[in-house]
């Protein structure tokens, strides 16, 4: 059973008042008084309450990483993320707390902002948490950092990739390899990201002087077989491209599986890239080319931010945007 400051008092016949004092150095306690409850405290092998520490503190040492999407279709981005998150906040002395939101995220995060669970929030959640969510933690008056997405508000702050650049990287290589047909898969549930990545790939093709062909981009979705039945679309065209720049990773998998179930051979009759890195890309044969965001330093300067904020409430927001590296592969280059 742990060693509390009644024990102690007991122990050496004093008032649990005056030990409790000498523990936190309170000023007017007899220093030899302070000596006694210190040396006890060693020999009862005392560990203090943290609880209590940080509710006379009014800070839990504790910051939540909250993502609204299921763990298993995002565990590598999330992972990475995660990784940076803890070694950053245990290098300031604060524990990571995860809080998967998969259904009614605003009562949720609603109950952990009241209950000040956290001192703060890293955030990783659908487009539609900006209407929501965000005015919430604002209303609750808890920190909070934006991770892999950017905000409109001028008073949030964020750390993500450069998608924009990333998706111009892809499409430059694509038309230094010769193609003028490219594909582009779009996700509009991806919010601002998909339009991003979008935006990069329609300035590549300007710069080269392509005429955008809006034949060649088609939605997809999360519903199953979705990023396979749109390349099958793309394949359908009368002039089908010669390329495709998937929104994703996942996306680009099925797109390979369409290909390849035509008969197709990637990337000699047709190249196919995706974005993020995930694992899988590694794994598809061909593998992959992709774009790798720095995930693991995405996770490390939002705690940083977050921790900054929780310390120095009155500190202007940070809006990070980190650069991302094309990893090119078989997909595209054989």
């Amino acid at each position: 059973m742990a060693v509390t400051i009644q024990d102690i008092a007991n122990h050496l016949n004093l008032a649990p008042s005056t030990v409790s004092k000498a523990l936190n150095d309170y000023p007017h306690i007899a220093p030899n008084t302070r000596n006694r409850v210190l040396t006890a405290a060693r020999e009862l092998d005392y560990v203090p309450s943290a609880a209590a520490r940080n509710l006379r503190r009014r800070r839990t040492d504790k910051i939540g990483f909250s993502f609204s999407f299921p763990f298993s279709v995002m565990s590598d981005y999330v992972s990475g993320l995660i990784a940076g998150a803890v070694t950053a906040a245990e290098e300031q002395g604060y524990n990571l707390t995860l809080y998967p939101l998969l259904d009614n995220q605003v009562r949720q995060l609603t109950q952990i902002c009241r209950a000040r669970e956290v001192d703060g929030l890293l955030l990783l959640g659908r487009p539609q948490m900006a209407e929501t969510t965000l005015p919430l933690l604002k209303q609750e008056g808890i920190p909070f950092v934006l991770v892999g997405r950017w905000a409109e508000d001028q008073d949030i702050s964020f750390v993500k990739p450069d998608d924009p650049n990333g998706a111009v990287a892809v499409t430059r290589h694509l038309i230094e390899l010769g193609h003028r047909r490219i594909g582009f898969t779009t996700r509009p549930s991806m919010g601002i990201t998909s339009r991003d990545r979008f935006a990069g790939y329609k300035q590549a093709l300007e710069e080269a002087n392509i005429p955008f062909d809006k034949t060649l981009v088609v939605e997809t979705n999360f519903e199953p077989e979705s990023s396979y039945l749109a390349m099958n679309q793309l394949l359908e065209l009368d002039d089908p491209p010669t390329a495709v720049f998937a929104i994703h990773d996942l996306v680009a998998v099925d797109c390979l599986r369409a290909a390849l179930d035509r008969g197709l051979r990637v990337p000699q009759d047709i190249a196919i890239a995706g974005f993020d890195d995930w694992r899988i890309s590694l794994t598809t044969q061909p593998p992959l080319t992709t774009v790798q965001a720095p995930l693991e330093k995405m996770g490390a300067r939002a705690t940083d931010i977050l921790l900054t904020q929780i310390s120095n409430p009155n500190r202007l927001p940070e809006r990070l945007i980190l650069p991302v590296e094309l990893i090119v592969r078989q997909s595209t280059k054989s």
